[in-house]
């Protein structure tokens, strides 16, 4: 049947339309579950943050890789001579930097990120000055974060969070849940759909603690982990290598079989063979 000159005016405006509507809800589905759409040659790999500067050099000297930021971009630590509005001022600019590469950075959250959402909180080092601010810039691009991300590089399953996903904390919250990344990624990010839902798991599961600093938990969450939990849980999940940060190394990184603990104030790139490289700054 042919075609009127009206069908066919609304056939060429409405069906590219669509098309773009179409791409852009599949490019926001595979920001949020965290799920990788290809496999990167390379990853720039931006540890725990505190206001240091070091995620700058480091992405203009490698413009078209993806980044993944590990977290804990606030509360600098004083003997740094970094202050806290220095470290909100680059903050902002980090934010200002994913929006302007959507598809290519990715911010996960740290737990000091947490006591500026849920205010009921309060870490080490709070910027209690600028908290009120903090928040609501947290709460209105609560869309520009992740709790997890993942990529295969070479061959090989990489499961990026801030302080690593532990296996007792894994089964106590998702016992249904499979624990490869994808689905770890799935399942972490969907909590991360409003203020309300991410704030109930706050309490509920992100807030889980061990003694070691100061809660009650057997296992700490993926914001509170310690590099000594995974020491002695090294091989969770099955065929999957955790990048992390959180515990901080005074020199050098912890780059083991099945985890590897970046936190040492200076960026990485996972090469084009898998493996974790330091990148020197300028």
């Amino acid at each position: 049947m042919a075609m009127n000159l009206s069908s066919q005016r609304l056939s060429a405006s409405f069906f590219p339309l669509m098309k773009r509507y179409l791409l852009r809800a599949l490019c926001a589905f595979f920001t949020f579950t965290g799920l990788s759409t290809y496999a990167p040659a390379q990853i720039l790999v931006i540890p725990d943050v505190h206001g240091r500067p070091f995620w700058k050099s480091a992405t203009a000297a490698h413009p078209d890789i993806p980044v993944i930021f590990l977290g804990d971009y606030l509360d600098p630590y004083s003997r740094e001579g970094i202050s806290p509005s220095e470290a909100l001022a680059n903050f902002k600019e980090i934010l200002d930097f994913k929006r302007a590469n959507m598809e290519r950075v990715t911010l996960l959250l740290g737990n000091h990120e947490i006591h500026y959402l849920d205010t009921a909180y309060r870490f080490s080092r709070k910027d209690t000055v600028n908290a009120e601010l903090i928040h609501v810039l947290l709460v209105d691009n609560l869309q520009l974060f992740s709790l997890a991300t993942h990529s295969v590089v070479a061959g090989k399953s990489f499961l990026f969070t801030h302080a690593g996903v532990l296996e007792p904390w894994w089964r106590k919250f998702f016992p249904s849940v499979p624990a490869d990344a994808p689905s770890i990624c799935n399942a972490l990010n969907a909590k991360m759909a409003d203020m309300i839902t991410l704030g109930s798991f706050i309490d509920d599961a992100l807030m889980e603690v061990t003694p070691r600093r100061g809660g009650k938990a057997d296992a700490g969450s993926c914001l509170w982990a310690d590099l000594v939990e995974h020491k002695r849980r090294p091989s969770f999940p099955p065929h999957v290598y955790q990048v992390f940060g959180h515990s901080q190394q005074r020199k050098r990184p912890v780059i083991k079989k099945h985890y590897a603990d970046l936190d040492c104030r200076r960026p990485f790139i996972i090469n084009s063979s898998g493996k974790i490289e330091s990148l020197s700054l300028p």
